[in-house]
């Protein structure tokens, strides 16, 4: 099985949230926007200090993003599926407000999927329950 089916089967299982773990976020991003150009579903990436954009279109920033408790409100407001994509969000699970928030959204009605994308994810035993944990060392092509 492949790297994008694997994403494909994590984003599809029932969980609303899912930790990535791996030195080469880049990477994961990439395959995330390859498996982007043949899904349905709107895919989402927010970064520390820029905010949220969609995927391909990181030109347009989602307004009212950058902070992570505005950003969180924001995923919990909307009323379509997306994929969210957050990257280096580990300084925010300190917050008891953010993962009140995250435990919100994945009990939510409207079916959505946050992934914690970092090198090292030190996930609240709150969310454990709710998130799908993945731990990826991806080889070196070439």
């Amino acid at each position: 099985m492949n790297y994008l089916d694997q994403l494909d089967q994590m984003l599809d299982a029932n969980f609303r949230l899912v930790s990535i773990e791996t030195y080469e976020a880049e990477r994961v991003v990439e395959l995330f926007t390859q498996l982007s150009r043949f899904s349905n579903k709107a895919f989402y990436v927010w970064e520390n200090n820029t905010g949220l954009h969609r995927m391909g279109a990181s030109h347009i920033k989602i307004p009212r993003t950058v902070i992570p408790k505005e950003l969180l409100d924001h995923i919990d407001g909307c009323k379509h599926f997306g994929v969210f994509i957050l990257r280096d969000f580990n300084k925010a699970l300190g917050d008891e407000k953010i993962i009140q928030s995250l435990m919100r959204i994945a009990s939510g009605d409207i079916n959505k999927v946050v992934v914690l994308l970092s090198d090292y994810i030190d996930l609240p035993t709150p969310l454990a329950p709710f998130t799908l944990r993945s731990k990826h060392q991806m080889r070196q092509t070439g």
